[in-house]
């Protein structure tokens, strides 16, 4: 039988013919024409061009950006924790401006917004709120540079927002856009109307969902806003788009090695061995036999510079873009054909390609590995590389291309799943993501360089890969799927690369919703590039407001103070944990300025100052910046945030960048940050803590500190007192994580906190006892644990008080906003899963005699009982403290049911209420202190007595 060649040998020119012929007959090493050995001269650092430039440079992509560039995102997710992303007031709606509009994006520049993914549409029955406008505000302008319909916008019927780049999906499910709009000074986007009040019937109108994924540049590239004027559209990259399958960068210079071997099953080979400096431009395999033992069990092993561990270890499958081997929704998927524009299969023709750029300076090679059961008769391998001479990829400003593939599974307690972990400098620019049984709600948390707060947090798995109300098999250049847009989906990162300078750490949330609360499995691969230096971003200093010692060493100093708190609070929380990464600091805010001394590197290349902010109430905060008292021009520190992000998520890390013109050749700066009055601002801004990095490649970066003499002993006010020291007592910006664990191996362990001294109480105990820890410090705080120490916690006092206070019946399930400043428990409140916010006089909770009724989108969930349950409240102080009991008849049974409140000893502290027919929902409000159990018994013969939630409040005067 004929073995059919491969498209890309065929379309060869006669020329490129002659230069493939030579290295073929020579064998399967080849040397180029450019002498590896020769020195070459130190070149001016390339990067990647912002704009429409770079986007059609797709040999450019392995070009590292510059220092000080970062990638952010805008978007909907539900600040409280949960799933109720798209509310249009507290998650789409970032601020009012004063004329009326609703922003959902502001952003200073120099930067370029890259991606819209935007969602507004009832599952296609209401194509209402895609009338009102969405306006692009460019440089503090009061006019709008673009001012038009959403459907229009997205709907390709405006120039030159039109496909390839613009797409509205049919079903009026998402649009996307991918037209670049650079900006200069500042972005701000808005939208007119209030969406709750466009559905037809006037109902609520839960559908409001958005990521806008944008970069900030340093101080000196060249960004010009957009303009109608300027505005053309991108030939090329049309030209690129349209032909998928085909390589989109330039093969001019391109050297073609092909190959043909024989693999018997548990064999190798090596397929190509290129000596000296060049580039990868594109690879394409014909296999024959042709199977899914064989495609999901030969392996590509791709080498760069004689390293011993690969940076391409992967099965055909995953690295041409499928997955989910033993996944029931991919049994067939071997058979189906992928195309985007870098890579893909024909599972019909027996066909793969890939066109990413992978640049090399000594050598390359390539490897196939037959894992499977089966022999394979016939590998045609075909290379396409440039070599040095072709297109030049400096050793210092180009990075190697690596894909690596992470497989997760829920196993009942995990939070998410971590699909990607990489320390150093580079940038992820692509994504191919299978699940199974896999809550498509769950969204994505991206951390960048040791930030506590998600510089990409998602809104929903299929959202996060451009796709809405779970998408479709759509397949266009940079989005789409095999499936839909979270069971087998991809998504390419060209201009809106994920940049990360010393390290980075993508999350999928496990979400309770979608119908699959336990077992999630996930299969991904992550396409990234990654310098062969160290990552240069170095911490060299750290200021701990509200610390005496930390103040006096940075020479802080403050003018127009407005207050001076403790908080403890945690950063984004997940569904599954609203209270993930808690941390207790001190902060002022402040309506003047605060000031201090910094140390860096004296060889930086610019410095990006972080600080902790407390956003709830407060999520728009400016400033101006002034290094030792020069204003710095390039950007204000510009906060938006949500306001709207409860008490137990307050926490925000925000980034400032320095340009090196204002720090370089100094050993330390004095930063001051001004109160900048803006619109939609707060009336003050706040710090609780400060981290201070060098961009500097020559000062080496300190290891994770070791933690020493770990001592355990009773708190003063109950609970458990730890403390430590490490082998580094003067590092900066100290950051420790605790576990916790109930068995000796400290097996199933879980966090309880964190802290940024050497001590932490843990108050979330049950009395009586024994509780296992161990510290972690570093940027990966799962690693490097301590040694565990052990301790039985004390019994608590018996004594407890109560009073009743009053019922409401008019709040009902809308009570999030009212009640619950201190803490709450939502019992199912999310199918079987309980959301919970705790304060932190609350030690732990008990329940007995118990049945769960599943809440949903649609219906509020509870405890129920046959005849009585009880709810026991372990609390580790004597103050007061105002409880809420929220029943709910969620099947408008006309329940009757009565409600105790007692000591532990079991006398009662409170009178009894009995609740007799409440067909909607009540809430009993009561006064209490000390530990208390709460008894609810049913009072008919039939039935169940409910309990939907318990929220915690100060009490009133």
């Amino acid at each position: 039988m004929k073995k059919p060649r491969i498209s890309f040998a065929l379309s060869l020119t006669i020329n490129r013919l002659i230069r493939a012929v030579i290295p073929v007959l020579c064998a399967v090493q080849l040397i180029p024409g450019a002498a590896s050995g020769q020195e070459t001269t130190r070149m001016e650092k390339e990067h990647f061009t912002p704009g429409l430039p770079g986007m059609q440079d797709i040999a450019g992509l392995p070009f590292i950006h510059k220092e000080g560039t970062e990638t952010r995102q805008f978007s909907s997710h539900d600040p409280s924790g949960g799933n109720n992303d798209g509310n249009f007031t507290k998650s789409y709606t970032k601020y009012i401006d004063s004329n009326g509009e609703y922003v959902i994006f502001d952003a200073s520049g120099p930067g370029c917004l890259y991606r819209q993914q935007y969602n507004i549409w009832w599952i296609g029955r209401f194509k209402d709120p895609g009338k009102t406008h969405i306006k692009y505000y460019f440089d503090d302008e009061s006019s709008p540079r673009i001012d038009v319909p959403i459907n229009d916008f997205f709907g390709g019927k405006i120039s030159p927002f039109t496909a390839p780049f613009s797409f509205l999906d049919s079903s009026f499910r998402f649009g996307n856009l991918y037209y670049p709009l650079p900006f200069r000074k500042r972005l701000k986007i808005t939208t007119t109307y209030d969406l709750n009040r466009l559905s037809k019937d006037g109902s609520f109108y839960p559908a409001s969902w958005y990521q806008y994924t944008y970069l900030t540049y340093a101080k000196d590239t060249d960004v010009q806003s957009w303009s109608k004027t300027s505005a053309k559209a991108p030939d090329e990259v049309i030209r690129q788009w349209e032909n998928t399958g085909a390589d989109p960068k330039s093969e001019d210079g391109n050297i073609n090695l092909t190959k043909t071997v024989k693999i018997r099953a548990g064999e190798h080979a090596t397929m190509a061995e290129i000596k000296g400096e060049g580039a990868i431009a594109g690879i394409h395999l014909y296999l024959h036999p042709y199977n899914r033992d064989l495609f999901y069990h030969t392996h590509l092993r791709i080498y760069w510079d004689n390293a011993k561990t690969a940076a391409v270890d992967l099965p055909l499958s995953s690295f041409f873009g499928s997955g989910g081997e033993t996944y029931k929704n991919c049994e067939d998927i071997h058979t189906r054909t992928l195309k985007t524009l870098l890579y893909g299969y024909n599972g019909q023709a027996h066909t793969f390609y890939s066109y990413w750029p992978m640049p090399y300076w000594e050598s390359a090679r390539i490897e196939l590995w037959n894992d499977s059961q089966t022999n394979i008769d016939s590998l045609q391998l075909n290379i396409a590389y440039k070599p040095a001479g072709a297109r030049r990829y400096p050793r210092e400003s180009a990075g190697y291309f690596y894909a690596k593939r992470t497989i997760a599974q829920d196993t009942g307690k995990g939070t998410f799943a971590t699909v990607f972990r990489e320390n150093g400098s580079g940038h992820v620019v692509g994504l191919s993501f299978y699940s199974n049984n896999y809550a498509m709600d769950g969204d994505e948390f991206t951390y960048i360089d040791g930030s506590h707060t998600a510089q990409i947090h998602g809104d929903g798995t299929e959202d996060d890969h451009n796709q809405g109300w779970g998408g479709d098999a759509y397949q266009k250049p940079l989005w789409g799927g095999l499936i839909n847009g979270y069971q087998g989906a991809y998504r390419l990162y060209l201009n809106d690369a994920y940049i990360f300078n010393h390290d980075i750490k993508i999350n999928y949330e496990y979400s309770y919703v979608g119908g699959h609360d336990y077992g999630g499995q996930v299969d991904a691969v992550v396409y990234y590039y990654k310098s062969a230096l160290p990552g240069d971003l170095v911490l060299t200093d750290a200021l701990d407001i509200g610390d005496p010692k930390s103040e006096a060493a940075h020479d802080y100093k403050i003018s127009g103070k407005t207050w001076e708190d403790t908080k403890l609070s945690g950063y984004d929380g997940y569904e599954r944990n609203y209270e993930y990464d808690r941390v207790r600091d001190d902060g002022y805010g402040y309506n003047g300025s605060g000031e201090f001394v910094a140390r860096i590197s004296p060889d930086n290349k610019g410095i990006r100052i972080r600080r902790r902010i407390y956003r709830s109430g407060n999520g728009i905060q400016r400033a101006n910046v002034y290094v030792d008292g020069v204003k710095v021009t390039e950007r204000p520190w510009d906060i938006c945030t949500l306001s709207s992000a409860p008490y137990y998520q307050g926490w925000y890390d925000t980034d400032f960048e320095i340009p090196a013109s204002y720090t370089r050749g100094k050993h330390a700066v004095r930063i001051r940050i001004e109160y900048l009055k803006g619109d939609g601002s707060g009336a003050d801004i706040n710090a609780f803590y400060y981290w201070i990095y060098s961009y500097s490649g020559d000062m080496p970066a300190a290891g994770n500190p070791v933690i020493k003499n770990l001592r355990v002993a009773s708190g003063k006010d109950y609970g458990v007192r730890l403390s430590w020291e490490t082998d580094q007592p003067g590092l900066p910006g100290r950051y420790f994580r605790i576990f916790r664990s109930s068995n000796p191996d400290f097996s199933d362990p879980e966090p309880v906190g964190s802290s940024n001294t050497y001590n932490f109480t843990d108050k979330r105990v049950l009395p009586e006892t024994r509780y296992y820890y161990r510290i972690a410090a570093g940027p990966e705080p799962e690693q490097d644990r301590s040694q565990t120490v052990s301790i039985k916690t004390a019994a608590l006092p018996l004594h407890a008080t109560a009073q009743f206070l009053q019922t409401d019946t008019s709040t009902r399930e809308n009570w999030f906003w009212k009640y619950g400043s201190e803490g709450f428990l939502a019992f199912n409140f999310s199918f079987e899963r309980n959301a919970r916010a705790l304060p932190d006089y609350i030690s732990g909770v008990e329940y007995g005699n118990f049945e769960n009724h599943p809440g949903s989108f649609v219906s509020v969930g509870g405890l129920e009982t046959k005849d009585t349950g009880s709810i026991t409240l372990y609390v580790n102080d004597s103050r007061q403290h105002s409880l809420g009991v929220y029943l709910y008849d969620f099947d408008k049974k006309g329940r009757s049911q009565q409600i105790e409140i007692s000591d532990l000893k079991g006398n009662p502290v409170a009178p009894r209420q009995v609740v007799d027919d409440f067909k909607t929902s009540r809430w009993l409000l009561y006064r209490f202190s000390g530990s208390i159990r709460i008894r609810l018994t049913n009072r008919q013969d039939q039935g169940t007595a409910v309990i939907s939630a318990l929220t915690f409040d100060q009490p009133n005067p």
